[in-house]
């Protein structure tokens, strides 16, 4: 386990542990209260859970299973699961299909791991679906980027995903700002860029309305400026920034470079929003939105109060405090909380069907409970908030708002026919 930085100071940090653990008896911890773990180190034998994360290879997508380590560090600290303490495996998958493939199945190999837990990979969700599919582990993806990760039945992620937050970007630039003409930029990842435009364009349909360009790029934009000239060629009002935050940064810059940002709108999808953001930018952006899946980054609740305790105290400071932080801190909670309350032994099966029957989920990082549940297709988080840039921060642009991506129809309908979200 790694050592909290020393300024946070060590009574806070033993607080901390008892807000992260859920004692030798399984009461679990939550949220806002600091007397639930044991506040003693978890000693039992280790329950052992893996992560798939895209860490190299032209994109850096950690931030969730760094903050899930976090996570679990305190859990450790706090007296674990029962007194068992969570051992994290996490595994690089270099932005390669083919490694995520061997990864996968490194990981479904291993006996001792129960589950998979807080993973962000753009790769790996359809390869490895089938694969733990095949060796009974579900997966509490933190971070679900291609549509693979929204259409497996062993994967269900915490976040909203690209398209979702695509949709509501669009539905910002068009019902809020009045765009006319929208334009997208993407990377060509499979089943991830063209999905994400795919459902923007659905939604412009809706309105009777057409994309004005739509722009597809390798990962870890070269040229900037380029891709911009092309999204440009049809003179959009709005253009959708659908990459990591750093290709967002470069294309910005670019924008500023022409001149664009009295012309034209531009929003981001969730990955910009960031602390380090407005930095990267600069003042010229006052006023840019970002999309976001889960509460703002400074909300003052309590999952988000003890997610930023947790990262000051457990994370390196060069760790993001992004959404993505926020996404693995809360899928690694829900693990915990969800283990806390199994009855009998921790095996595959029993663990697999707890998170399975997840319903109901509550934390105010989301605007609508979340849940796992039994079906090829999950997207429990579809509700989504806006942030605008302000000053060196970013302040609220709109609440909870439900995304109008005609895509998810059938979701909707099962979430009231089961009661998912009760």
């Amino acid at each position: 386990m790694r050592c909290p930085r020393l300024l946070a100071g060590l009574a806070a940090i033993a607080l901390l542990a008892t807000a992260c653990g859920t004692g030798s008896d399984g009461e679990t911890g939550t949220a806002g209260k600091m007397a639930c773990g044991t506040g003693k180190p978890a000693t039992g034998s280790p329950i052992t859970v893996g992560a798939i994360v895209t860490a190299s290879g032209g994109i850096d997508f950690s931030s969730a299973t760094k903050s899930a380590q976090a996570y679990f560090d305190c859990v450790n600290a706090g007296g674990g699961i029962g007194g068992r303490p969570v051992k994290y495996l996490v595994e690089d998958d270099g932005l390669n299909p083919q490694k995520a493939s061997e990864l996968a199945t490194k990981l479904a190999g291993n006996k001792d791991v129960l589950a998979l837990v807080a993973g962000s990979s753009f790769v790996a969700c359809g390869v490895a679906g089938p694969i733990y599919q095949q060796n009974n582990l579900y997966d509490v993806l933190a971070v679900g980027v291609p549509r693979d990760c929204f259409e497996s039945r062993n994967i269900a992620p915490v976040n909203a995903g690209p398209r979702i937050s695509a949709v509501a970007a669009a539905r910002y630039a068009v019902e809020v700002v009045g765009a006319k003409k929208v334009a997208q930029i993407s990377n060509r990842v499979p089943n991830t860029g063209d999905w994400t435009q795919d459902g923007v364009n659905a939604y412009l349909k809706s309105k009777g309305m057409t994309s004005a360009g739509d722009v597809l790029h390798d990962p870890g934009i070269k040229d900037a400026a380029a891709v911009l000239l092309e999204a440009m060629r049809n003179q959009p009002d709005a253009i959708l920034l659908e990459d990591p935050a750093p290709d967002a940064a470069a294309l910005l810059k670019a924008a500023q470079a022409q001149g664009l940002k009295d012309k034209v709108t531009f929003v981001c999808l969730t990955p910009c929003y960031d602390t380090t953001f407005p930095g990267q930018v600069g003042s010229y952006w006052e006023g840019f939105v970002s999309n976001s899946e889960f509460t703002l980054l400074d909300a003052d609740t309590p999952d988000n109060k003890l997610w930023r305790q947790v990262m000051d105290a457990y994370a390196d400071e060069k760790a993001p405090r992004d959404s993505f932080s926020q996404g693995g801190f809360l899928a690694a909670k829900i693990f915990v909380d969800t283990m806390s309350k199994v009855e009998g032994t921790l095996d595959r099966a029993s663990v697999g069907k707890a998170l399975v029957g997840i319903k109901g989920f509550r934390s105010d990082m989301l605007c609508t409970p979340w849940y796992f549940g039994d079906a090829q297709r999950h997207n429990a988080n579809h509700d989504t908030r806006y942030v605008k840039m302000q000053g060196d921060g970013w302040v609220k642009a709109q609440d909870c708002t439900p995304t109008p991506d005609p895509d998810l129809a059938p979701i909707l309908s099962a979430e009231k026919e089961l009661g998912l979200t009760d």
